[in-house]
C-alpha cells in the first residue's frame, strides 16, 4: 500500500484543521496547508530554541533547576527578541517565540505583559525531560529535538 496515500487520507483532515485554526493569520503570505506546514518547519529549525538552550547549558532535567533570567537571556541573545514563557508546577511548559507576518521575530511581551509572563514561572525552574503521557497512560521519555544544522533555513 502507498504510504503517502494513507497519510493523505488519514491526516489531511487533521492538517486542514490545524492550518485553518493556526495558519489563517499568516495569509496572504502563506496560501495553503502545504505552505503553512513547510513554512512552520523552516521557522522551527531556523529559530531552534532547543539548540540555543542546550548551548547555554540548559538541558532537560526533572531535578535540575535553572534561573528564569538565564533562560530568557539566552533566547534574547540568540534571536534578539523577548520570548513568552508559560510554567506549570515549577517547570517550563511552553516557550513561545512571536513573529510578524513576514516571519521576522518580534517581542512576545510588552513592558506591561512582562510581569505577567514571568509571574507564571518561578525564579528557578526545571526543563522537564518527561513531558507527556503515552497512549497507555505511562510517562514517555521525550528527547529534545535533535540539532539539525544541515536543515535549510528560511
Amino acid at each position: 500500500m502507498d504510504v503517502s496515500f494513507v497519510c493523505k487520507i488519514l491526516y489531511l483532515p487533521f492538517f486542514s484543521v490545524l492550518a485553518e485554526k493556526h495558519g489563517t493569520c499568516s495569509s496572504p503570505v502563506v496560501h495553503d496547508e502545504y505552505s503553512y506546514f513547510s513554512t512552520t518547519l523552516n521557522v522551527y529549525f531556523k529559530y531552534n530554541v532547543t539548540k540555543v538552550l542546550n548551548e547555554a547549558g540548559y538541558v532537560p532535567s526533572n531535578s535540575e533547576k535553572y534561573p528564569l533570567g538565564g533562560i530568557v537571556s539566552a533566547i534574547e541573545n540568540a534571536f534578539h527578541t523577548t520570548p513568552q514563557l508559560v510554567c506549570s508546577k515549577g517547570a517550563l511548559e511552553e516557550l513561545r517565540l512571536c513573529f510578524y507576518k513576514d516571519f521576522k521575530p518580534r517581542d512576545c511581551v510588552t513592558q506591561n505583559d512582562m510581569y505577567s509572563s514571568k509571574s507564571s514561572c518561578p525564579k528557578y525552574l526545571s526543563l522537564p525531560a518527561n513531558d507527556f503521557l503515552g497512549h497507555d497512560g505511562a510517562e514517555t521519555e521525550v528527547s529534545w529535538v535533535p540539532d539539525n544544522e544541515g536543515h535549510e533555513a528560511l
